[in-house]
């Protein structure tokens, strides 16, 4: 696993987990609540990772140089 995640996309990741899992807890009643925590936590575990099984996939890398 070759990192393909930037540190600005990084920390757009993490907010936006947070921001999910948030509504998922907290704001988010009914069937829509397990999506918006799925999606944070895939967020989460990217950005943990510094790596984008997606974007690995399209050929994409907010890093800069290839490590």
């Amino acid at each position: 696993m070759v990192p393909n995640i930037g540190s600005r996309e990084r920390v757009i990741r993490y907010i936006l987990a947070v921001v999910l899992l948030l509504i998922a807890f907290f704001g988010s009643s009914g069937g829509w609540a397990w999506v918006f925590g799925i999606l944070g936590v895939v967020l989460l575990v990217t950005a943990s990772l510094n790596f984008c099984p997606l974007w690995a996939l399209l050929k994409i890398n907010t890093r800069g140089k290839a490590t």
